[in-house]
């Protein structure tokens, strides 16, 4: 007898026991042969309850009920509450399926029950599953379903780790969960950073204070069931040794992650070109925290420059420029204008003309990636809000109160770079052959040439673009169908069926300018202003993964219509005196399944 049979049995036997129960204590309520009984006492009789027979078949069939729909109550012994609450809505349901639905059709009549009459059969059934719930409670701690739990605890054949969790590696995850569900022998990683996935397309809206920083950040673990989770920087990977290695922090010693299948989705990080001094002090924008540490900078800035006499410190200080005239620094600039003019009605001290937006860039026009007439639209627009174009020109260095722009020396206390990206350094570890811009060679599969069980996806990757002849641009969308083949890549190569080659065209893009105007160019047509807008606000807001993070992020934008930008500094809770733990070796990191986190709870 499986060990899910033996669940049901042990519940119909429970419920069986649970309705003679009920029925002795009915029976006690019966009026004597000699004398009549009331109008009540007849509702509280075995005849208004369907026969003792019936009340005994409804028990079982509780049992089961609950067995079947409650599994996990059943497997878990620490939360009788639990257990009597479920256990009280399957008797419920048995009351309303019996009386309201068996019964007419059985006595072939459509006659109604009065309130009086079906209130006593109510609380009898109700009573049997609060048996049932009860009894399943106290049986499970005296008679385990030790089958059960080696059937839940499967021997691990196969490790797959994915590294990165961004939308490539997250996706990646994802359809790995979803094409190896029934094969528990296999146990999936993801590694990540952090324990949220990013939305970054509204990174902007985080530094301009149009959202909150964890709304548009969902944990990792809401989108998974089998695949574990673990936090962590990776320091080196060892493909010889099958080995991730996560270097030590503050709270954990160095640890290690043996893999089968790797799948490599780290995604990018600044590029400064060599240049130290722009790496020492400007403001990068790729995390989460860049982008609520650039908002405090802000909010900083226009503090002191409130209680500042001097004029040319407080131009200093309320002159900010952004590195970078491409879609992330184009739709920054414009958050940051909306923000900064926003927060001037604020300090009394500050004139609005002492604000100051700088966007410099290498080029002739801004948003290459656009056609050349949305790119002057979105420049047109910008400038009229204030924001000033350095074009043709290139940052040379930094200082901490000034930017350096060719020749000149632009007096500044915030300077954003986000001019350029490159691979993320793990990649360097594998001694591996990187392209010139520090990217590993795929084949159209998205494999690595030449190493068998290692993936790539994202901007890691240097991928074969079967449309146009040439490569695969960098793109969050590329990314993210990039992920989605390679899960199903490396779980078709487990399950040994053919796998698939990537194919993808670009639908479009869009960029924010602020103030209620975008510029878009969907599968070759283009729009701009306040309807362009709609669209990239309706088209990221149903990108943002789960309903919740949806309503919360329209909720701040409705409220950002009516209200004035929110000025509170975020407070930064890290620990610094934490002292880093060591060890000798790596200690590997244990393997939890799904299943034998189920069994452990039996």
């Amino acid at each position: 007898m499986t060990p899910r049979i033996q669940r049901l049995v042990m519940t119909a036997v429970i419920g069986v026991l649970a309705a003679s129960i009920v029925a002795g204590l009915i029976s006690l309520q019966q009026p004597s042969a000699s004398g009549a009984g009331t109008s009540a006492e007849d509702a509280v009789s075995l005849a208004s309850l369907g026969g003792l027979a019936g009340l005994l078949i409804v028990g079982a069939l509780t049992g089961v009920l609950f067995g079947l729909v409650f599994s996990d109550v059943v497997n878990n012994t620490s939360h009788m509450a639990q257990s009597l609450a479920k256990g009280t809505v399957v008797g419920v349901v048995g009351w309303l399926i019996t009386d309201f639905i068996a019964r007419p059709i059985l006595t072939q009549t459509a006659e109604v029950v009065s309130r009086d009459i079906a209130f006593a059969p109510l609380l009898a059934y109700g009573f049997v599953g609060v048996l049932v719930g009860l009894g399943t409670h106290v049986s499970r701690r005296w008679l385990p379903i030790e089958a059960e739990k080696q059937q839940l605890i499967p021997e691990i054949s196969s490790r797959v780790v994915v590294i990165g969790g961004g939308y490539a590696g997250v996706t990646a995850a994802q359809v790995l969960e979803r094409e190896l569900k029934h094969d528990p022998t296999v146990a999936i990683f993801l590694v990540s950073q952090t324990n949220y996935l990013v939305h970054t397309p509204m990174l902007s809206e985080v530094s301009s204070s149009a959202v909150n920083p964890q709304d548009i950040s969902p944990p990792l673990r809401n989108f998974f069931k089998r695949v574990q989770v673990v936090q962590g920087n990776v320091n080196h990977v060892s493909l010889n040794d099958k080995q991730v290695i996560l270097a030590a922090d503050a709270r954990s010693p160095e640890r290690s992650l043996a893999f089968d299948q790797l799948i490599l989705a780290p995604g990018g990080v600044p590029n400064f070109f060599g240049n130290e001094s722009v790496a020492k002090h400007a403001f990068t924008f790729k995390s989460l925290s860049d982008a609520m540490c650039l908002r405090n900078q802000l909010i900083d800035c226009f503090e002191r420059a409130d209680l500042e006499a001097d004029e040319a410190k407080r131009r200093e200080l309320l002159t900010f420029v952004v590195a970078g005239g491409g879609f992330a620094g184009v739709e920054l600039i414009g958050g940051l204008n909306d923000f900064a003019r926003g927060m001037v009605s604020y300090y009394p001290n500050v004139a609005a003309d002492e604000v100051s937006l700088v966007l410099v860039h290498s080029r002739d026009r801004i948003l290459p990636e656009l056609s050349a007439k949305l790119g002057d639209y979105a420049q047109e627009k910008l400038e009229q809000r204030g924001v000033t174009f350095k074009l043709n020109t290139r940052v040379t260095g930094a200082e901490a109160d000034a930017v350096l722009i060719g020749d000149e020396r632009l007096p500044s206390r915030t300077f954003v770079w986000t001019a350029g990206n490159k691979p993320s350094p793990i990649l360097e570890t594998l001694g591996l052959p990187l392209n010139k811009r520090g990217q590993l060679e795929l084949d159209t599969e998205l494999r690595v040439v030449g190493v068998p069980g290692l993936w790539a996806a994202g901007d890691c990757a240097q991928i074969p673009d079967v449309t146009t002849g040439g490569m695969c641009p960098p793109t969050a969308q590329h990314a993210l169908r990039e992920g989605k083949l390679a899960g199903y890549n490396v779980a078709a190569s487990l399950k040994d069926k053919p796998i698939k080659t990537f194919n993808y065209k670009s639908v479009g893009s869009l960029a924010a300018l602020g103030h209620q105007l975008a510029v878009a160019e969907v599968m070759g047509v283009r729009f701009s202003g306040f309807f362009a807008w709609l669209m990239w606000r309706a088209i990221y807001l149903m990108k943002l993964p789960t309903l919740q993070k949806q309503l919360r992020v329209g909720l701040d934008w409705l409220l950002d219509v009516f209200f004035p930008p929110d000025i509170v500094q975020t407070i930064d809770f890290s620990n610094d005196a934490d002292e880093v733990q060591t060890a000798t070796s790596p200690q590997p990191i244990a393997e939890t399944t799904a299943a034998s986190r189920s069994g452990a709870n039996a």
